[in-house]
């Protein structure tokens, strides 16, 4: 049996590794994953490219379709050619992915938790369904492309929370301790998911609302000329650190820890001081969607005023 992976992200490279994985071949798609998937795992690392998707032109769309015929081809090529007959694949909703695991040598399929994605459906399957449409005519792998889940029932789950056969250590405590409250970023602006209004309308009522400091660590998606304005405008410091959320947390614990919406805030199994604040900025489907979720580690709440915050060296902790 050779085992293929196809990580799209480091958390998939961290989950791999964590949970000694071991793939004979693991399969990227996108430059910039190259550095990482390489250093971990050198000659077993192969790229596998990705799909075009077409300009305004009507030429476009016919050439996009072109590459996109021959790319699957050499997709089942390449997984033929070094007999792959196991995967393990963390985005059960993407083309590739489901063509995959269509492939007739394809025998065992193991679907491993993405993020809260995995969990619990945030955006509209009108959005979804759309993208699919699109998707379609530009020549992706049709089967189901409309759908946002597979059919689990013909793969092997594995998460953290609700089948608990995955691990993914955190961090360990910060090396220095801020009394502050560290708001984990997400891309709210950038997906078009809230006006930049309504983000620094929530930023100014957190930082109103909370008895200490609120700081700030951008996703590595949104716009930093936008953030800065925005935090000025709401009272909020925006963390200059770039190099991301568990390199920032291995430097810095907080007195507690929140975001609208965010898997980092999950991996970071700060538990005990954590909270997701989506209805604070208008995310009122998504606040009803995580309150709903069964195995949600965390609180979810727009009670500011709920929020207390307890010093300890270590064992900073947050109650809501």
């Amino acid at each position: 049996m050779t085992l293929a992976a196809l990580p799209r992200s480091k958390l998939h490279l961290q989950f791999l590794q964590a949970n000694d994985a071991r793939p004979d071949i693991v399969f990227y798609r996108d430059e910039l994953m190259a550095s990482a998937v390489e250093q971990a795992y050198g000659r077993r690392a192969i790229r596998l490219g990705r799909e075009s998707l077409p300009g305004r032109s009507p030429m476009s769309l016919v050439r996009a379709r072109r590459h996109n015929r021959a790319y699957y081809d050499a997709v089942a090529a390449t997984l033929r050619d070094h007999q792959v007959d196991k995967v393990i694949i963390f985005l059960e909703g993407e083309p590739l992915e489901r063509f995959v695991c269509s492939l007739p040598g394809i025998r065992e399929v193991e679907l491993w938790e993405d993020g809260l994605s995995h969990y619990v459906d945030l955006t509209s399957d009108l959005w979804y369904g759309a993208r699919g449409v699109i998707q379609a005519m530009a020549g992706f792998y049709p089967s189901q492309i409309i759908r946002r889940r597979m059919d689990r029932r013909r793969a092997t789950v594995r998460d953290r929370f609700e089948h608990a056969n995955l691990v993914l250590p955190s961090p360990a405590p910060g090396r220095h301790v801020r009394p502050e409250f560290l708001l984990i970023g997400s891309p709210l602006v950038e997906d078009r998911l809230i006006t930049q209004r309504r983000f620094r309308q929530g930023l100014g009522r957190l930082a109103q609302g909370i008895e200490i400091p609120v700081r700030y660590l951008a996703h590595p998606r949104e716009d930093r000329a936008r953030l800065s304005d925005d935090a000025a405008a709401s009272g909020v410091i925006l963390e200059p650190d770039v190099r991301g959320l568990f390199e920032h947390a291995c430097d810095w614990s907080y007195f507690g820890y929140g975001a609208a919406v965010s898997t980092g805030l999950l991996d970071l199994a700060r538990f005990n001081r954590s909270v997701f604040l989506p209805g604070l900025f208008g995310l009122d489907q998504m606040e009803t969607i995580l309150s709903g979720w069964k195995y949600n580690p965390l609180p979810v709440t727009r009670d500011l005023a709920g929020l207390k915050f307890r010093d300890g060296w270590g064992k900073p902790e947050c109650s809501v």
